[in-house]
C-alpha cells in the first residue's frame, strides 16, 4: 500500500516522521512526503521513498479558492505519479484540499482547530492594537474581519472532514470533543510521546546533591510566547528566590547566578541535557485553553528522569502522570514546592525513579501504533 503524507508545512517534523515510521515499519506500505519547506531535510534514517516540495500560501489556507486552486494542481500532479491508495493529511489545511480529490485520506489533526483557532486569533487581535495599526484604524477593522473569518472557517472545515474521515489527535479529552462534534467514533488518540530508539540508551537517573530545574522548548510564535504558553517572569521568580539553579533549553537570555539559557541544542543533545536536573517544568501561566493541551515536553521529561511539576490547568499532563506528578497555582506556589524538595533530596530521587519506569511502559509512540493502522484499516 502506498501512504502520501500531506502537509502545510515541511520537515523536519518529528510527528510526521514518526506517522511515517509507522506506516513503513507494517512492512505492507511505501510512504511518501509532499510538503513545503523540504530541501533542507535530512536524517539518519530513510525512511520516505520520495520527498515532493510544493508551494503553500496564507490565501490557500483562508480559503480563497483561486490560491487553493493553484494548490491542488500541484498535489494533483503528485498524486497522478505515486497513485497513493491512503493520503494521511496532517492538519486542517491538507484535510481541506485533498477532501476534494477522490482518494481515502486519514485527517491527523495536530491542534484541536475549535479551541487552538481561538487562541490564535486572541493572539492575532492583540497585535493589531500595535503601533502600525493604530495608526490606520480602518486596516485594523478590515483584518480583525479577516483573522474572525478565516478562525470560523477553520472550525467548520475541522467538523466538516470528522465527519467523514478517520480522525487522529492527541488526547482523550480532545479525542472525545471530535466525537461529538463529528458525531463519530472514527476518532484515534496518538500522543506526541517519544519513539523506542530515542530514548533506548538514557540510563536510570542517578542520585544527585542538589535540585535543579530545567524547562525545554522554544514557545514563541511570531517572536512572542502565545498566552497560552506564557511562562513570563518565571526566570526572575527563580533567581529572586534564589531557590535552585535552573536550565532553559531552546530559549535564549542572559545567564546569572541560578539561570541558564543552552539556546537551541538537538534532540539528542536536548535528552542529555535533561539527565543532569531533577524537575522538569511546564511553567505556563493559566489559560483557559490547557484543558485542551497535551505537549511532549512532559513525556520527554518523564523518559530522562525528570520528576514533572505543571500548572494545575493542565490537566492532561496530570491525570495521564497521576502519583508522578505535582502541580502548582502560581509560581509563589511552585516555590514552596521546590523548597520542600529541596530539603527532601531522597524524596525526590524515589520519584525520578518512580517516573522514568512509568514512561517506559506508558509513554512510548510504539504503544499508540494501532491506533493509526486502525485508521488507515478504515479508509481502506
Amino acid at each position: 500500500m502506498k501512504i502520501l503524507h500531506l502537509s502545510e508545512s515541511g520537515l523536519p517534523d518529528w510527528r510526521i516522521e514518526k506517522a511515517a515510521l509507522t506506516g513503513y515499519e507494517d512492512g505492507k506500505n511505501e510512504v511518501f512526503f509532499c510538503g513545503y519547506g523540504t530541501r533542507n531535510y535530512k536524517r539518519d534514517f530513510q525512511v520516505f521513498s520520495r520527498i515532493y516540495e510544493i508551494k503553500w500560501t496564507d490565501k490557500a489556507m483562508r480559503g480563497f479558492p483561486f490560491y487553493q486552486d493553484m494548490v491542488k494542481k500541484q498535489i494533483k500532479k503528485i498524486i497522478n505519479e505515486i497513485k497513493p491508495d491512503i493520503i494521511h493529511a496532517h492538519n486542517i489545511f491538507a484535510a481541506k484540499v485533498i477532501s476534494d480529490f477522490d482518494i481515502p485520506f486519514v485527517f491527523d489533526n495536530h491542534e484541536f482547530w475549535k479551541i487552538f483557532s481561538k487562541v490564535r486569533l486572541e493572539k492575532d487581535i492583540r497585535s493589531s492594537n500595535n503601533i502600525k495599526y493604530q495608526r490606520n484604524p480602518i486596516r485594523k477593522i478590515l483584518r480583525n474581519m479577516l483573522l474572525n473569518y478565516s478562525a470560523n472557517l477553520w472550525v467548520k472545515w475541522e467538523a466538516d472532514i470528522i465527519r467523514k474521515h478517520p480522525t487522529i489527535t492527541v488526547s482523550d479529552t480532545i479525542a472525545d470533543e471530535l466525537k461529538k462534534i463529528g458525531n463519530t467514533n472514527n476518532v484515534f488518540v496518538v500522543p506526541n510521546f517519544p519513539m523506542q530508539f530515542e530514548i533506548k540508551d538514557i540510563q536510570i537517573p542517578e542520585k544527585q546533591k542538589e535540585i535543579s530545574l530545567i524547562y525545554a522548548g522554544a514557545d514563541k510564535i511570531g517572536g512572542k510566547n502565545p498566552t497560552f504558553r506564557d511562562f513570563g517572569g518565571l526566570a526572575e521568580v527563580i533567581d529572586k528566590k534564589d531557590v535552585c539553579k535552573m536550565t532553559f533549553i531552546g530559549v535564549q537570555g542572559p545567564d546569572t547566578n541560578n539561570i541558564r539559557y543552552t539556546g537551541f541544542i538537538p534532540r539528542t543533545n536536548m535528552f542529555n541535557e535533561m539527565t543532569k536536573h531533577s524537575i522538569g517544568l511546564i511553567p505556563w501561566k493559566k489559560h483557559w485553553a490547557h484543558k485542551y493541551l497535551n505537549p511532549n515536553k512532559y513525556a520527554e521529561y518523564a523518559h530522562t528522569g525528570l520528576f514533572v511539576m505543571c500548572t494545575s490547568s493542565l490537566e492532561t499532563i496530570s491525570t495521564t502522570l497521576k502519583d508522578h506528578c505535582i502541580t502548582f497555582e502560581d509560581y509563589e506556589d511552585l516555590v514552596t514546592k521546590i523548597e520542600y524538595f529541596k530539603n527532601n533530596i531522597e524524596e525526590m530521587y524515589n520519584k525520578r525513579i518512580k517516573i522514568y519506569k512509568f514512561a517506559r511502559e506508558n509513554l512510548l509512540w510504539e504503544r499508540y501504533h494501532k491506533n493509526i493502522l486502525d485508521a488507515y484499516r478504515i479508509c481502506t
